[in-house]
């Protein structure tokens, strides 16, 4: 089956926690090089830094590499005056300053400055859908990919409330650090199958989000914070085995209304809108990462 760019086949799923994990694989050409996140951070090419003075919906990015450095949407950047998670896909240009778009992840803390990073961890499913199904009107500013930032927070609550978690600055990173205990032993097991570019997650036949990208060494960086992120929304719940219902959401994907745009960074920016809440990447014609999720009511 096809979806955008790329003929897909859904595997056999595992089970983390209450989630049904199944891996989408491919027979892909590489793409343009770029690092991901988690590799410039390891390599210390990637600075991530409050603006001067500091704004709540953005950050600047600071590529000392060679080459573009990849940020994905969900991917959370902990640190500064509160943590944050990114609201679209981003390919910062190398030797370059950037400000991207980001949402809030902790109400309950502005100012006693930390160092910032990137992390490893990724924000759930039902957060990252309806962050996306908010973003405001689409330019190549990024002061036009905000979110309803209150209801973020309300999304961090509800978290919090359903895993009995009390954190003193409303933290979801606090929320994430215990679930990712709960499930650590299944955690470390996970591992991408060949030729696997994507995964799709959810809880019994329902779908709580896929993420897709151009090539299985992007998707393996991503895997485990992706799948710990979606485990939040499968609390107790019994997993899917049907591939089937993962297939049917895939042709949903692929034949949602979209717009394009300019990226805030490197490439063309994809929108999903209608029944899939999603935001996607192209870059030198090539779909580098797209995130979509059955839209919040």
């Amino acid at each position: 089956m096809r979806v955008l760019d790329f003929d897909v086949q859904v595997g056999e799923p595992m089970t983390i926690g209450g989630l049904g994990v199944f891996p989408i694989t491919s027979i892909q050409v590489e793409g343009p090089p770029y690092l991901t996140g988690p590799e410039a951070s390891k390599a210390g090419l990637i600075e991530v830094s409050e603006l001067d003075p500091p704004q709540v919906p953005f950050l600047a990015i600071t590529n000392l590499a060679d080459v573009p450095i990849l940020l994905v949407e969900g991917e959370m950047l902990v640190g500064g005056d509160q943590n944050r998670t990114m609201n679209v896909t981003v390919l910062c240009p190398p030797h370059s300053r950037t400000v991207v778009p980001v949402s809030c992840v902790e109400a309950g803390r502005w100012g006693a400055r930390r160092t910032m990073s990137g992390s490893s961890k990724h924000a759930p499913g039902s957060l990252r859908a309806a962050k996306i199904a908010n973003l405001e009107t689409r330019s190549a500013d990024a002061s036009a990919r905000r979110s309803d930032q209150h209801r973020v927070w309300d999304e961090v609550e509800r978290q919090s409330a359903m895993h009995s978690v009390e954190s003193e600055t409303s933290a979801l990173d606090d929320v994430q650090e215990e679930v990712a205990e709960r499930i650590s032993t299944q955690l470390d097991d996970l591992g991408p199958v060949p030729g696997q570019i994507g995964v799709i997650c959810a809880v019994g036949d329902h779908v709580v989000g896929m993420d897709l990208f151009d090539k299985p060494s992007t998707l393996e960086r991503y895997l485990r914070g992706i799948i710990a992120g979606h485990a939040l929304d499968a609390p107790a719940s019994h997993p899917a085995d049907s591939i089937g219902a993962m297939e049917r959401f895939l042709v949903q994907v692929d034949a949602t209304g979209s717009e394009r745009g300019s990226g805030v960074g490197l490439g063309e920016e994809i929108l999903l809108h209608g029944d899939i809440a999603g935001i996607g990447l192209c870059y030198e014609d090539r779909l580098v990462h797209l995130a979509a999720f059955p839209a919040p009511a």
